[in-house]
């Protein structure tokens, strides 16, 4: 099926919890605004979303327990073990500081450096100190720290990023 470009994972289903149709998530944000009652999640259901309410949540640790509305045992969530969770993009609360990013912001863009093409964001990913540009160029995978000393300006609406890599970077 694919993502649809109007939704953007926001977490994923870990296991159930406990008997009453608790699921353990990993919320992929900072915040757990989409977690709160009366939200609506999307999963991927066979080659379609199905829309799931939440009922209730609470934070446990770097996870959030939820509750969803019509499922209320552990049979009946079991099937969303591993799932992503999705919500629609224009639902999700953006970060009020201008140089904090969504993921799904980053994706796509071209990489530029002394303005030369050197690859196109692919993920992002989080590390123990910062997070990396995962940027894909010529089938090769290169890992940038997503900090101000390697990126150097962010153009969303002209699409690209550059950087200023140390010399053999590329190589």
């Amino acid at each position: 099926m694919g993502i649809e470009k109007n939704k953007i994972a926001v977490g994923k289903f870990i296991k159930p919890h406990g008997l009453a149709g608790g699921l353990k998530a990993l919320p992929f944000g900072e915040t757990l605004d989409s977690f709160s009652p009366g939200k609506t999640l999307f999963i991927e259901d066979k080659d379609q979303y199905r829309a799931l309410v939440v009922k209730n949540f609470q934070p446990m640790g770097r996870f959030v327990l939820l509750w969803l509305i019509d499922l209320s045992t552990k049979e009946e969530v079991e099937w969303l073990s591993g799932q992503l969770i999705w919500r629609e993009k224009t639902k999700v609360t953006r970060p009020d500081n201008p140089d904090t990013y969504l993921v799904y912001q980053l994706i796509d863009l071209k990489i530029m450096e002394n303005g030369q093409f050197c690859g196109i964001v692919s993920d992002v990913v989080e590390g123990s100190a910062y997070d990396y540009l995962q940027v894909n160029r010529e089938n090769r995978e290169f890992l940038i720290p997503f900090i101000r000393v390697y990126v150097k300006h962010i153009d969303l609406q002209g699409g690209y990023i550059t950087v200023e890599c140390p010399v053999g970077f590329w190589e």
